[in-house]
């Protein structure tokens, strides 16, 4: 139960000036010893701020404005609305069973507190009520609603609700969607957006998906809680929710904390068949990337629960994008994949297929920076042998980087060149192994890691 100093901090959770001046007065009358005062106040601004609250709801459904223009009439005519009130609010589902539970609950006390019943009220019962009132309703925005949720649902078929294809821009529009509608609408409304992903109508097919990826986006802790099992722990078995499920997680990689057993299993396997699917054409700043869902569940990640979730996945990734500008950096933000990185970074940079060694020295002068800074300078050293190890097989974008000396990788050939000379044994070593060549390291770095002339 609520003590005095969260009394007075559950204040700062009600949005109403008004309202908030009215339960500063309840606590004030508490304070006081006046509980009956405390009570009865707590009673009036809860049923004042209803009635307002069922007010702007009416704009957008019509039993709630049906409900508040009577009841409205009734406070106006100076008769009893709130019985009336409890009794509509509970029939049209525009409140929870708890909710209409207290509501009732805090109308009995009132009337024995209002009226010589020779009931007087305890600081217990004031204190309850007190909280009750603020955290079930008047910290609140518009009433949980059945109908809310229909209506957002039912909207989903207008070609212009996301005006935007923006990650941002789609979660904006959510979080304006949401204003009205409490957290714990919040599961029934995922269930019902999960269930049009399947759609015919190809309008709300896709602007279903938008809903749940701008959810994901928002990070609301109700939300996050709903999406785990209303769609990911509930579809994850099911191809059709593949695509959605990928993009929530990218969007959000928080979904996938406290998730295990079975569900997380199937992630994995979304994941995994997304990794052997995926081609250069796609890019990893889509949500649909499984490079952009995995770096994404690692920043929600420590790296030891990261590594024990998903390191099949890791290394599947590594295998297909070892030369991705993502994947470095996630390895530098994780610096415990590096050893499983490294060796898939050698192999491809030195492979005997031409297209992958290829593929590689193509890319690595835009990876120079980002690789100089998860690489040691004996790393360094190994991935220059490995690329010219492929020029040796004939790779020509490999012999291209060899002809120019390794210019257009200057941080990599500097900490190579750091390398041999600090551990000249070692760097000869390596180099008679990999390229057969037993040259002093003074000729090797001056014919392949210096401008200047041999």
């Amino acid at each position: 139960m609520a003590h005095l100093t969260d009394m007075e901090e559950l204040l700062a959770r009600i949005p109403g000036s008004d309202i908030r001046d009215y339960m500063r007065e309840a606590l004030s009358c508490y304070m006081a010893g006046a509980y009956r005062g405390a009570l009865v106040l707590s009673y009036i601004a809860l049923f004042d701020d209803l009635l307002a609250k069922l007010g702007e709801l009416g704009n957008v459904n019509s039993e709630a404005k049906s409900i508040f223009t009577e009841a409205n009439k009734k406070k106006a005519d100076q008769d009893v609305y709130e019985s009336y009130l409890i009794d509509q609010l509970t029939s049209k589902s525009l409140v929870s069973g708890l909710d209409s539970s207290f509501l009732t609950t805090l109308r009995t006390l009132r009337n024995k507190s209002a009226h010589p019943s020779g009931h007087k009220p305890s600081p217990e019962e004031a204190r309850f009520v007190f909280f009750e009132t603020i955290d079930r309703f008047l910290s609140k925005p518009i009433l949980s609603t059945t109908q809310l949720v229909d209506e957002i649902v039912a909207r989903l078929k207008n070609s212009n609700f996301f005006p935007s294809t923006s990650i941002s821009d789609i979660r904006n529009v959510v979080r304006d969607e949401l204003a009205s509608l409490h957290n714990e609408a919040m599961p029934q409304l995922v269930a019902k957006m999960a269930a049009a992903v399947t759609s015919t109508d190809p309008s709300i097919k896709k602007n279903s998906s938008y809903f749940l990826i701008g959810l994901s986006k928002l990070d609301k802790p109700s939300a996050n809680a709903a999406l785990q099992t209303k769609l990911i722990t509930s579809k994850a078995d099911d191809a059709d929710y593949h695509d959605v499920i990928t993009q929530a997680i990218s969007a959000n990689g928080k979904l996938i904390s406290g998730i295990g057993g079975t569900p997380v299993e199937r992630v994995r396997a979304i994941l995994a068949k997304k990794i052997s699917e995926v081609t250069s054409a796609l890019s990893e700043t889509k949500l649909t990337h499984p490079t952009t869902a995995l770096i994404s569940v690692a920043e929600a990640m420590s790296e030891a629960d990261f590594l024990a979730k998903f390191k099949p996945e890791i290394e599947a990734l590594f295998e297909k994008r070892a030369h991705s500008e993502f994947v470095v950096k996630l390895v530098k933000d994780k610096s415990s994949l590096l050893p499983i990185y490294l060796p898939i970074l050698l192999a491809k940079a030195g492979s005997t297929d031409f297209a992958t060694a290829n593929s590689f020295s193509n890319a690595v002068e835009a990876l120079d920076g980002s690789l100089g800074e998860i690489l040691t300078d004996e790393h360094s050293l190994q991935l220059i042998v490995a690329i010219m190890q492929a020029a040796n097989y004939g790779a020509w974008s490999a012999k291209a980087a060899v002809s120019a000396k390794f210019a257009g990788v200057p941080t990599l050939r500097s900490k190579a060149a750091a390398f041999i000379t600090a551990n000249e044994t070692a760097a000869a070593a390596l180099i008679e192994k990999k390229l057969s060549e037993t040259k002093p390291m003074s000729e090797f770095v001056a014919a392949n890691l210096t401008d200047e002339a041999v």
